[in-house]
């Protein structure tokens, strides 16, 4: 009985221990980021909520306009995070079967895709039943899922390759999406200058995100137009996105089987 619980027990530790060795490999903070990841949320906490967010009551049903944009960035940081560690995870059939190899960052969007598809559509729902009646914009919100999936494809494909020559990438995105988060109006609406000031909101405007979120906030929660900015912004990042991740992926990929 002793004998088998010590055996359980350098199990785990093995284990924990490759988990680890796997984790921080090829890491240049290692253990480290550790507490750089506390640091860094302390940061953007502090400038978000001494800087930013002062308001909550003035916008009508806010848990609602919170979960439509919410539902997009869950999905967004879902497949990131998913498909950054791809390439690692199935280094073993990437190694050894040939096939088209962007199909695993691919596949992970797809994935939550069909989550965020089937989420949006009760969500529209409960708000036709809150009084937020669509308009002829709501027939604009495929189209920018669409965009959607090709900015979240675009990055992930460009992610799972960084990730397998630096192992701080995966540590990294988590850390960089958490200051996105707040760079995106996901949790504050935009056009409302007593909530955000003009200069920061056109800064914001350039966020890959903020397109996206200014058409499924007009078509699902406001039942109006969106802004024309918003088609220029999300077709522009997701031709450069696709683009640029699928030709990284294709000039890596003998590279990157043979590193792995």
């Amino acid at each position: 009985m002793r004998d088998s619980a010590g055996r359980t027990w350098l199990l785990l530790e093995s284990l924990s221990v490759k988990e680890l060795k796997v984790r921080y490999k090829r890491s240049m903070l290692g253990f480290a980021w550790f507490l750089l990841k506390p640091v860094f949320q302390m940061a953007v906490y502090a400038v978000v909520f001494t800087r930013i967010i002062r308001f909550g009551a003035a916008i009508p049903h806010y848990p609602l306009f919170l979960m439509t944009g919410l539902l997009a960035w869950n999905f967004l940081t879902s497949s990131l995070i998913s498909s950054t560690t791809c390439l690692l995870d199935n280094h073993r059939l990437v190694r050894s079967v040939r096939f088209p190899r962007a199909a695993l960052p691919a596949s992970s969007v797809l994935a939550n895709a069909a989550h965020m598809v089937f989420a949006l559509s009760v969500l529209e729902v409960i708000l036709i039943l809150f009084g937020h009646y669509p308009g002829p914009s709501l027939l604009l919100v495929p189209a920018a899922l669409v965009f959607l999936l090709l900015i979240t494809t675009g990055l992930a494909l460009l992610l799972s390759v960084w990730n397998v020559y630096y192992r701080d990438v995966a540590q990294l995105v988590e850390v960089l999406l958490l200051a996105w988060f707040y760079g995106s109006p996901v949790i504050y609406p935009l056009g409302r200058p007593e909530i955000l000031p003009p200069d920061v909101e056109r800064i914001i405007a350039f966020n890959p995100m903020a397109g996206v979120l200014e058409v499924l906030h007009a078509g699902m929660y406001r039942g109006d137009w969106p802004a024309p900015w918003a088609w220029a912004s999300m077709a522009g990042w997701a031709l450069f996105l696709i683009a640029s991740g699928f030709f990284v992926f294709r000039r890596a990929e003998p590279a990157v089987v043979k590193e792995l």
